[in-house]
């Protein structure tokens, strides 16, 4: 994460708006040791909100409410960040540079003290990393000896996360470091995501990121070969006619994830055309669902480039309701079902889908 997005602001002075949730169960003194006052932004990652505090003097405290331990950014107006934990109970000081955006001091967080036992391990193995990435860009270079280097730092750190997580393998810090972990993976497989999620034990199974693991692997799994795609309803760009995916069981189905802006889905549809026209006769048919956010870009779209299968869209872009069922992080991304609703293919590339159709469809 480059930037914190600050997606609603609510100022508050030295506590949190807490209008509407239980009473307050933690305590927190911040000390900005390079100015006397101004503001700092804060947010509970698992809420929408974001609060602005303000301090003078050099400190604010402010109080808040958390059903379990939770992770908090404080972010500065150059959206420069901290994440740190918080749980029930604690009575937590913090002194923070703030141009830097560097926690100097912290106490009274357990939670934190265990995210800080994988931040301090990975740490110099993570320095080590980048002094070797940096060592290519010296042109004499022996970039094998290279390779082999950078090849056993990633081990190290393989091996110093897979400690971590079962160490604290009933830790909600360990929910939390996994679903990072899964989400900032665009390659990772369901076995890898699979075999972190089982690690998890207990509260830390059942706590708000134990959960949105468990929601990314249904999600990694609908676009996994060997996988049932999950059934879902959308309209079509009139709004007037809804299709189900469940309509076209019995055929062979290609789940076509697009948008009108992205150059590489429209590089794709003359191949898309081409194998629809062989093979939409012989039981082929495409789904393609557009990631747009614009209705008049989707439908002017659907004009230029005359498609005839069908194409359907909630036009809330990668919001979109079949985003919350599909891990579709980039697009083009396809997925060609069986006559079951089975993925036996994806990303399908060029004349790549030709040739698998017809394998599939020959006489």
């Amino acid at each position: 994460m480059n930037k914190l997005f600050l997606i609603a602001i609510l100022t508050v002075v030295c506590f949190f708006n807490t209008s509407g949730q239980p009473k307050s169960n933690f305590k927190m003194k911040l000390t900005v040791e390079d100015e006397n006052e101004g503001i700092v932004y804060f947010r509970n990652l698992t809420l929408p909100s974001i609060d602005t505090l303000k301090y003078s003097n050099k400190t604010c405290q402010f109080s808040g409410y958390v059903k379990e331990p939770t992770p908090f950014i404080i972010s500065n107006e150059n959206n420069k960040y901290q994440l740190f934990f918080i749980g029930p109970n604690d009575n937590i000081n913090i002194t923070l540079h703030k141009k830097e955006m560097k926690v100097v001091f912290m106490e009274g967080s357990p939670s934190h003290e265990i995210f800080r036992e994988l931040i301090i391990a990975q740490e110099p193995i993570q320095q080590e990393g980048a002094s070797i990435q940096q060592a290519f860009q010296n042109p004499q270079a022996n970039t094998d000896s290279l390779n082999k280097a950078l090849a056993i730092v990633n081990n190290k750190l393989h091996d110093n996360f897979f400690h971590f997580l079962h160490k604290n393998s009933n830790s909600e810090v360990t929910a939390f470091v996994i679903y990072s972990a899964i989400s900032n993976d665009r390659n990772i497989k369901v076995r890898s995501a699979d075999s972190m999620f089982q690690l998890l034990e207990g509260k830390a199974k059942t706590c708000f990121y134990g959960n949105e693991v468990n929601k990314m692997l249904s999600k990694l799994k609908a676009v996994e070969v060997g996988y049932v795609a999950p059934n879902f309803k959308l309209a079509d760009s009139t709004g007037k006619k809804e299709y189900s995916l469940s309509d076209f069981k019995g055929k062979y189905v290609l789940i076509d994830f697009w948008a009108s802006w992205c150059g590489p889905c429209k590089n794709e549809i003359p191949y898309l055309k081409k194998a629809y026209e062989m093979y939409h006769q012989k039981g082929f048919e495409i789904v393609s669902v557009s990631l747009d956010d614009k209705k008049e870009k989707w439908t002017a779209a659907l004009r230029q480039y005359q498609m005839p299968w069908i194409h359907i869209s909630d036009v809330k872009g990668f919001n979109s309701a079949v985003n919350e069922l599909y891990h579709v992080p980039a697009i083009p991304t396809t997925l060609l079902l069986d006559k079951t609703g089975t993925i036996i293919a994806t990303n399908l590339r060029g004349n790549a889908l030709e040739n698998k159709l017809a394998e599939l469809l020959k006489p």
